[in-house]
């Protein structure tokens, strides 16, 4: 004989709210999920996949920069990558994976450095990445990765966001949060290719420019050529 619940469930696939929860109460819990599965009746939630997977490389500079030191002097030191800490426990449609280039001031970052961090480009199967750098040298490593003959073979569907700050993660005022947002913003919107991501715009490398007066990076502006009129 048919057992009772399959009759139960025959009229209930239709039921919703707490019409569902009452039923589900009445048939037991175990009763119920066995009789799901009978029915392609969805029992209970399943985690969603994330749709991007990113990979999250750290170089150091002044969004990782801490002042741990309580005595003999008020120095920084590169810590563990603050972006980490802005994205733990965001509720976001994407999977992360961090990796350590370097822990350097930008201004002592090498092309053996760049070289590096365009290894681990190369590498992941991730077709998403964000690099956090520090901002004196943001610009130069964003044209070593757009202009190296290996970027346009090995990693041509692959879209590369580099951001940073202008004050450490840590310090109240700073502008860490706001600029990995605008790169995660930018990851399922820009076209394969290698981005700057500060105050507020994402920026081609090869258009990324920095106005030296107000410290903010800008689209350059391309000289028109002189009318002969």
């Amino acid at each position: 004989p048919t057992p009772p619940s399959v009759v139960l469930m025959s009229w209930a696939k239709g039921l919703t709210g707490e019409a569902l929860e009452e039923y589900k109460r009445v048939l037991g819990r175990e009763a119920y999920h066995d009789e799901a599965k009978m029915h392609g009746h969805a029992g209970q939630k399943t985690q969603a996949k994330k749709t991007l997977r990113v990979l999250l490389i750290q170089t150091g500079g002044t969004i990782d920069k801490d002042y741990p030191r309580k005595t003999k002097g008020y120095a920084f030191e590169i810590a563990d990558a603050a972006i980490v800490r802005v994205l733990s426990g965001l509720d976001l449609d994407m999977s992360f994976r961090t990796v350590t280039a370097c822990r350097k001031d930008s201004t002592e970052i090498t092309n053996a450095d760049r070289t590096k961090i365009m290894m681990q480009c190369m590498k992941t199967k991730a077709k998403h990445i964000i690099i956090t750098h520090g901002t004196d040298t943001m610009i130069q490593t964003a044209e070593f990765l757009g202009n190296a003959q290996k970027w346009r073979k090995v990693l041509k569907n692959k879209v590369i966001i580099i951001t940073g700050a202008m004050k450490p993660e840590k310090f109240k005022d700073s502008d860490a949060a706001f600029n990995v947002g605008v790169a995660v913003g930018g990851l399922s919107m820009c076209k394969p290719g290698v981005y700057v991501a500060m105050h507020g715009q994402i920026i081609e490398h090869a258009n990324a420019g920095r106005d030296l007066r107000t410290g903010r990076f800008i689209v350059k502006r391309t000289k028109r050529p002189k009318s002969k009129l």
